[in-house]
């Protein structure tokens, strides 16, 4: 699987069909909605786990984090080469293939160590997605269109969390109703088991899809120089500023985000009493809604015509994340007025979604997409998901050792976090327009 480089005629040729760019950009959506869902449906679950289990809140956040996030980052780095080299597509149906059926397999774990593995599973199945998808799409959209389709496949993750939170819900309390749950070959499972099932095979289904996509031609200049890892690496060396400060401002932020996704359902049903299933449907809304909403409005900001547009609007949408969490895990008298001031937080958190990828492959060379993809999803997942679910947990059960005060371990994690992205954000600034420019000159 050598690259090759692109003949003029391939670098020359018009652009994909819009409408069929559009459909590819729609069927790697789905792959995101499916894999947000599988990863963070455990975060519905955590009552149901630890009652049958016997585990506590760091256990807990440890299921959601490391394992899923470390072996996302480690997988991330072979699977790179190879996307950069060979038919993406392909990479994709594999991995979302394996990943459906860990999830499944979460349903078949009977103490903390079994879901452990299948949670690594699922990590290292994911971890083709986003690398590909980002060099996918990077090849079927002109630089000026690419900030709203990479939004368009981020804002995935938004469905796939509020889809997780709602379905889930559903699937919860359908499946608590149905008395003793025996299924074929299977035997005996639990509800929460049952949900994991359920959840996980349609993945399946959708890689079928995947399938009959077309692998686009790779635009740009394609060497076998670029390709090779000594190049890759003399390439962020070349741009350290830009990479350094856009790798450490967007972990963080998905190391507030992931603690957020992992904890805020248990923190409105400890804090306000709510049901699985009120408190499931309605974050589920917001972040489905509002967080859709936010990730749009993120492509359109980045659009505007600034050479930092990614990082301008990433800074404007991040500034009012710690006020507004403020008013959500402290200052809210009750659960509805926490509801109310997590929709705008999650306009604005969801903001950013796509802007990192569409900052990396505005200065990318074609051959070295998918590896600079990997090496920040290395970054995001190995420290931001890894650390965000386990930090919030570790907080809840070590630091105020009571597990009504979810709420208190979520806003530290929020006013630490986000302010840190946001400097970071306004150090990387005018290296990122330098690498822009150099990028443009080349």
């Amino acid at each position: 699987m050598n690259v090759t480089a692109s003949s003029p005629n391939e670098a020359e040729q018009p652009w994909p069909n819009p409408r069929y760019a559009w459909f590819v950009v729609i069927v790697l959506y789905l792959g995101a909605v499916l894999s947000l869902m599988d990863r963070q449906i455990i975060s519905l679950l955590v009552g149901d786990i630890k009652a049958d289990l016997g585990l506590t809140d760091f256990e807990i956040g440890l299921l959601q984090g490391p394992p899923f996030g470390i072996f996302y980052a480690l997988m991330s780095i072979p699977i790179a080469l190879f996307a950069d080299r060979g038919n993406r597509r392909n990479i994709i149906v594999a991995g979302m293939t394996f990943w459906s059926l860990a999830t499944a397999a979460c349903g078949l774990a009977s103490n903390f160590w079994h879901l452990f593995l299948a949670r690594i599973g699922v990590g290292a199945g994911e971890a083709t997605l986003a690398p590909c998808a980002y060099s996918i799409i990077s090849d079927y959209f002109e630089r000026r269109l690419l900030p709203m389709a990479l939004s368009v496949f981020s804002m995935g993750n938004l469905s796939g969390v509020g889809l997780a939170m709602i379905i889930g819900g559903g699937v919860i309390v359908w499946a608590r109703d149905l008395g003793e749950i025996v299924l074929p070959v299977i035997g005996t499972v639990v509800p929460w088991q049952l949900s994991f099932i359920m959840i996980g095979l349609p993945g399946v289904a959708l890689a079928m899809l995947v399938w009959s996509l077309r692998e686009p031609v790779r635009r740009g200049s394609v060497r076998e120089e670029d390709a090779t890892l000594h190049a890759f690496a003399r390439f962020v060396r070349s741009h350290g500023k830009t990479f350094a400060t856009l790798f450490a401002s967007f972990t963080m932020l998905v190391l507030v985000a992931y603690g957020n996704f992992a904890w805020v359902p248990s923190f409105f049903m400890r804090t306000y009493g709510w049901s699985t299933a009120e408190a499931g449907s309605i974050y589920g809304v917001i972040v489905a809604t509002f967080g859709t909403a936010g990730a749009l409005l993120g492509g359109w900001l980045a659009t505007r015509g600034y050479a930092d547009g990614p990082y301008r609007a990433t800074l404007y949408m991040s500034l009012p994340l710690a006020p507004l969490a403020l008013l959500v895990f402290w200052w809210a008298p009750d659960g509805w007025w926490a509801a109310f001031w997590y929709a705008p937080y999650q306009i604005c958190s969801a903001a950013p979604a796509g802007l990192a990828a569409a900052a990396m492959m505005t200065i990318t060379p074609n051959a070295m997409r998918a590896k600079i993809g990997s090496a920040y999803l290395f970054c995001s997942n190995f420290i931001g998901l890894s650390l965000g679910a386990a930090i919030v947990g570790y907080l809840t059960t070590h630091v105020f050792a009571d597990d009504a005060r979810i709420g208190m371990s979520l806003l530290l994690v929020n006013v630490i976090g986000a302010p840190l992205a946001c400097l970071a954000i306004v150090f990387g600034m005018k290296p990122y327009r330098a690498s822009v420019a150099a990028m443009s000159a080349a």
